[in-house]
């Protein structure tokens, strides 16, 4: 198996790394998804090490499953971004191979997350503090919260999803946020799917509907250090978070009403969200 390692020079601090055979670097935001595709046409036995943040990683999977090769191409991933959430739910000692489900939507496919309404919002306000003050990434996550916590609550969603034993949800009505997780962790600092696995073939829908900012504050607590599940029962922690809280295992999800959505990081303007689970979709190497 040939072995190349993609270099994102603009990730993290934007430290300078040195060429080398063997290795590219990106130029451009999806120069990533569009060199590991062609390489993979040329030959699908590659092993990518991709050095950057989450979203050349998001990068390199939808260029691996573009040219359909998640079975046969082998990914790592050097987390040297800001964030590095996707690597923080895969195990930590070098050399485990294992095979990871893959979310797949419209425009493509993703790893990590899907967010929309109130953690979306969160994220474009943090990528504008970012690159205006050029703050540590978790620092401007948080201020990018308390931004979006005083504009106005909630937006008009239509959610429908297959749950992972086939039965139907749907919901329409004011939502601070929908959710979808195949990993546990997003902004750096925010493990709000601790029952997530992204070897077990489904994803976990998080709904939160609009509630007054008290409740919320109590709420966003539990939402970033992980207890607002249960890792016995599988389930909201808290009865009284079950009034605002719907928590599911799903296998697909449509989502309606919202402005735009995040993927790994990466922002889409949309007001319309269909993802599914590919099970087994992708080789990976820590």
């Amino acid at each position: 198996m040939r072995s190349i390692t993609v270099y994102n020079p603009a990730a993290g601090k934007g430290k300078p790394v040195s060429e080398s055979e063997g290795a590219y670097f990106t130029t451009a935001p999806g120069d990533c998804r569009r060199f590991i595709a062609e390489e993979c046409k040329k030959d699908p036995n590659t092993h990518f090490t991709v050095c950057g943040g989450d979203g050349t990683l998001n990068e390199a999977v939808c260029g691996i499953m573009d040219a359909d090769c998640g079975q046969k191409a082998l990914l790592t991933a050097v987390a040297c971004g800001s964030g590095n959430d996707t690597v923080k739910t895969l195990p930590t000692e070098k050399g485990i191979e294992q095979t990871l489900d893959v979310m797949k939507y419209d425009a493509g496919y993703s790893i990590n997350m899907i967010n929309s309404g109130f953690d979306c919002n969160v994220v474009a306000s943090h990528n504008k503090i970012k690159k205006k003050f050029r703050l540590a990434s978790k620092l401007s996550y948080i201020l990018g919260v308390i931004i979006e916590f005083f504009k106005p609550f909630g937006e008009d969603f239509t959610i429908n999803a297959i749950t992972e034993d086939g039965n139907e949800f749907s919901y329409h009505g004011s939502c601070l946020l929908c959710c979808i997780c195949n990993g546990q962790w997003c902004g750096g600092s925010f493990h709000n799917s601790p029952l997530s696995d992204m070897t077990d073939g489904v994803l976990e829908l998080i709904v939160v509907r609009k509630m007054k900012r008290l409740k919320f504050l109590k709420l966003v607590g539990k939402y970033k250090d992980g207890t607002l599940f249960d890792p016995i029962t599988r389930d909201i922690s808290v009865d009284e978070d079950k009034k605002y809280v719907t928590f599911l295992r799903v296998r697909s999800v449509s989502v309606k009403g919202m402005k735009q959505f995040c993927a790994d990081g990466e922002i889409t303007q949309n007001n319309q969200l269909d993802v599914c689970v590919i099970p087994g979709a992708l080789k990976y190497k820590t």
